[in-house]
């Protein structure tokens, strides 16, 4: 299978179960960020699971995954309030963890600092666009006015158990991913 073509269907994978596990629990909780805990896990073994499945065969597999991702959550609620400026954290996410893994040439260290420096990018850039947006100076990227002072104040009240909890998460989905790409699928997936 074609690497690019791999890494669209990963992103979209990736984005399906977010937004379905996301909403759920949101639903179900009432807590907006719980849904991105829950669903965290997964997310990161299916996007783990692309960067295996491509790894010295395609450079920029993070890039694509999380470019997909972040396009297909535009008009959602996964990864902040509806708007096109999730192109740009997708993007920022996805290229950091492309680089970290090449960096330490394909080893797992790689492929963990990378999926957690993407995590913490992704809050950060969401937390400072979502300030800029209330300042005025990039309403344009907001598909509505919507809650906008909602989710920053909630991002920034949870922050502190936020932070931890994305890294471990994000930790535990690496490692799930690893072991079932290792055990299932390592034979099966054959990307050029």
């Amino acid at each position: 299978m074609n690497g690019q073509l791999f890494c669209v269907i990963v992103g979209l994978c990736a984005f399906i179960v977010a937004f379905v596990l996301g909403t759920a629990a949101t639903f179900t909780t009432g807590i907006p960020l719980v849904g991105g805990l829950f669903n965290g896990v997964l997310t990161s073994m299916i996007l783990t699971i692309g960067m295996l499945g491509t790894r010295n065969k395609y450079k920029w597999s993070g890039t694509v995954m999380w470019f997909v991702f972040s396009t297909a959550a535009i008009f959602t609620t996964t990864l902040g309030p509806p708007g096109v400026y999730k192109l740009l954290i997708g993007v920022a996410a996805g290229l950091t963890w492309d680089l970290l893994y090449r960096v330490f040439k394909y080893r797992r260290v790689g492929l963990y600092l990378g999926a957690i420096a993407g995590g913490l990018i992704i809050t950060g850039l969401l937390i400072l666009i979502l300030q800029l947006m209330i300042k005025g100076f990039a309403t344009y990227l907001s598909a509505g006015s919507g809650n906008i002072h909602v989710s920053l104040d909630r991002l920034i009240s949870y922050i502190y158990f936020l932070i931890p909890m994305n890294i471990v998460v994000t930790i535990c989905g690496v490692f799930l991913g690893e072991k079932v790409f290792e055990k299932r699928l390592n034979d099966i997936l054959k990307v050029n």
